[in-house]
């Protein structure tokens, strides 16, 4: 019974998110892992070792693109695209690969978070863009390679608006 008891004492030493990003880590995209005595887990100060790249430069309304994940092998992670200065994620994920799926944060499908912890490396996922597209977007990422380590705002190259469609001048 002892040996029980310690087994459940150090797998919770971590409060963690297993099966996906929580809904409250969606607009400061902070995970909210915390150690055994509650204290928060911070994010890494260091340049993050990971990359967010994007299968285009430029995007139409209502046109797909694949963006990727790149670096070391991690857990979990959350997926976002924004307009330029805001934070409300815009456009939607599909086609979510194996250890994966997309969230809602504030719209269907529109963050793609981790589905479990097994490891993950160099995942590529798919983005729609949405109808009513009227500005420039940027992906951006919070990535924890543990429990214990994560980094937040991997961003992705801006990706720009096609000619041809309006661009709202102020879209924050």
């Amino acid at each position: 019974m002892f040996g029980i008891l310690v087994l459940v004492a150090v797998v919770s030493l971590c409060r963690a998110f297993p099966t996906g990003a929580p809904k409250d880590a969606c607009v400061s995209m902070t995970p909210g892992h915390k150690y055994a005595n509650l204290t928060t887990v911070h994010a890494q100060t260091s340049a993050s070792p990971y990359s967010i790249m994007v299968g285009a430069d430029m995007f139409a309304p209502g046109g797909s693109m694949k963006v990727q994940i790149t670096g070391p092998v991690f857990e979990g992670f959350l997926l976002q695209a924004r307009n330029n200065g805001n934070t409300a994620p815009v456009g939607t994920f599909s086609a979510a690969p194996t250890d994966t799926k997309s969230t809602r944060c504030t719209a269907d499908n529109d963050s793609m978070t981790h589905a479990n912890p097994h490891p993950k490396q160099n995942i590529t996922l798919t983005w729609t863009a949405p109808i009513y597209a009227r500005a420039d977007i940027m992906f951006i990422a919070t990535i924890a390679a543990d429990k214990y380590t994560f980094w937040l705002n991997n961003t992705s190259p801006m990706v720009t608006l096609a000619p041809g469609y309006k661009k709202e001048v102020n879209h924050v």
